[in-house]
C-alpha cells in the first residue's frame, strides 16, 4: 500500500511540475479568429522573438506555472508569434507592438481589449489575465467608452494609460475634464488632476486649482509640498499653451509666459523664466545664449533665487555644458556663492552637485576624486555619504 501510495504521490508531482499554458505556436492567425469564434474564447497573443532574454524567462518561469496555466487554460485560446517571421510582423504592425514580450488579449472579430509589456512574475501574470478576461477592466474597453465613465472607472482608465504610455491618453483625459461642471468635484477627480492631467488648458481652471488647496488636501491623499509641486507643472503647462503662445510663432513669447507665472507662483516666476530661457537655447545649441540665461541664476543667487534652485539648474543642466565644454568656468562662479547663514549647512552641495554632474558626463575619475573627498569630510551629512559610497561600488572604487 505504501508503495502505491508513493507511486501516486510521485505520479502527482510530476504532473503538477508538468503544468504548462497550452499555446499554439505561429498558427494561420484567420484560424485563431475562428477558433475564438467557435469556443467564445479571448485570445492570448505572446508576442515575442528568438533572441529575447524576458521572453525565455517568460517560457521557463512563468507559462510552465500551475497558476498560469490553470487560469489561461481555463480562459483563453493561447497562442505565440515569433514577430520576425511568417504572419508576425503583418501582427506587430496590426497592434503596434515596441517592445518583448508584448501580451496581447483580443476578441474573435481581431479587436485589441488588453495588454501588458515585459516579464511578468506570475501572480502579476495571472492577475494580468483576469484584469484583461473583465470588460468592465480591460483598457482598450474603457477606452473606447472614455469619455462616457464615471469618474472612479475613468481614473482607473487613466492610470492604465499612464501605464501604458498611450500618446493618444492627454487628449482623452482634457476631453473628459472638459465635461466636468466642476473639476475637483470628488476624490477620484481631484487625484486624476493632481496625477493624470498633463494640464489644464483654460484660465478659469488654473485658478480654480489654485484656490482650492484645502479641498485637495482634505483628500488625504496629497501633502502641502504635492500641491505646490503640481501647481508650478500646471502653471508651465498651462503658459506654454496655445491659449497663452501663438502656435504659429517659432519662439516662445517669455513675456506671456512670465505674466502667467507671477499670477500663479510669483515667488518661482523670475527663476523658472531665465532656467526655461537658458534650457530652451541649450536644446538649440545656442550656448552663448543658454550662458548668458545661466550666468543670471547664478549672480541672482541668494537674492532672487535660492541656493537649492540653483543647485538643481546645474545637475539638469551642467552635463549639456560639459559637452560643449563650458561646464568648468561654471564651477568655478558656484564655488564663489556666496550662501546665506540657512544655507551655511548646506554648503556640502557644491561638490555633490559636481559629483552628480561627472557621474552624469561618465567622468569617472573626477567623480571618484570628488566623491572620496566628501565621503572624508565631518560637515557632509551621512545619507550622502551612504548614496556616494553606493554609488562608488556600481562604477568601481
Amino acid at each position: 500500500m505504501k508503495k502505491v501510495a508513493c507511486i501516486i504521490i510521485l505520479f502527482f508531482i510530476g504532473f503538477t511540475a508538468n503544468a504548462e499554458i497550452n499555446f499554439l505556436d505561429n498558427p494561420v492567425w484567420s484560424t485563431v479568429l475562428a477558433k475564438a469564434k467557435k469556443e467564445n474564447k479571448i485570445i492570448f497573443l505572446d508576442a515575442y522573438a528568438t533572441w529575447c532574454g524576458p521572453c525565455k524567462q517568460m517560457d521557463s518561469e512563468v507559462y510552465t506555472d500551475k497558476a498560469s496555466a490553470d487560469y489561461y487554460n481555463a480562459n483563453f485560446i493561447n497562442v505565440k508569434y515569433d514577430m520576425e517571421k511568417g504572419e508576425g510582423p503583418m501582427l506587430a504592425a496590426k497592434y503596434a507592438v515596441t517592445a518583448y514580450p508584448y501580451l496581447l488579449f483580443i476578441n474573435a472579430d481581431g479587436a485589441l481589449l488588453h495588454k501588458g509589456i515585459g516579464y511578468k512574475p506570475v501572480s502579476d501574470f495571472v492577475k494580468l489575465g483576469q484584469t484583461a478576461k473583465e470588460a468592465t477592466s480591460q483598457y482598450y474597453t474603457l477606452k473606447k467608452d472614455a469619455l462616457s465613465l464615471n469618474s472612479a472607472q475613468f481614473l482607473k482608465f487613466a492610470a492604465m494609460a499612464a501605464d501604458f504610455e498611450d500618446e493618444e491618453a492627454d487628449q482623452i483625459i482634457s476631453d473628459y475634464l472638459a465635461k466636468q461642471t466642476n473639476i475637483l468635484a470628488n476624490d477620484d477627480l481631484i487625484e486624476l488632476v493632481m496625477v493624470h492631467v498633463s494640464g489644464l488648458q483654460n484660465l478659469r481652471d488654473v485658478r480654480y486649482f489654485k484656490a482650492n488647496k484645502e479641498l485637495i488636501l482634505k483628500s488625504g491623499k496629497f501633502t502641502a509640498a504635492d500641491f505646490e509641486e503640481r501647481l508650478v507643472n500646471l502653471t508651465m503647462a498651462y503658459a506654454l499653451s496655445e491659449e497663452v503662445q501663438d502656435p504659429e510663432a517659432d519662439q516662445i513669447d517669455y513675456d506671456k509666459m512670465n505674466v502667467v507665472l507671477k499670477e500663479f507662483i510669483p515667488e518661482k516666476a523670475f527663476f523658472i523664466t531665465h532656467y526655461f530661457k537658458a534650457q530652451f537655447a541649450l536644446d538649440n545649441t545656442k550656448t552663448e545664449e543658454a550662458l548668458a540665461e545661466f550666468n543670471v541664476l547664478i549672480e541672482s543667487t541668494p537674492t532672487k533665487i535660492s541656493f537649492d534652485q540653483l543647485c538643481n539648474a546645474f545637475m539638469n543642466m551642467g552635463p549639456k555644458f560639459a559637452e560643449q565644454g563650458k561646464l568648468e568656468p561654471l564651477l568655478v562662479k558656484l564655488d564663489a556663492v556666496k550662501l546665506t547663514a540657512e544655507d551655511e549647512s548646506k554648503a556640502f552641495m557644491k561638490d555633490f552637485v559636481k559629483a552628480i554632474i561627472y557621474i552624469k558626463i561618465k567622468d569617472f575619475d573626477k567623480f571618484k576624486t570628488k566623491a572620496n573627498q566628501m565621503i572624508a569630510d565631518k560637515n557632509v551629512p551621512d545619507n550622502v555619504k551612504s548614496d556616494l559610497k553606493m554609488a562608488l561600488e556600481r562604477v568601481g572604487k
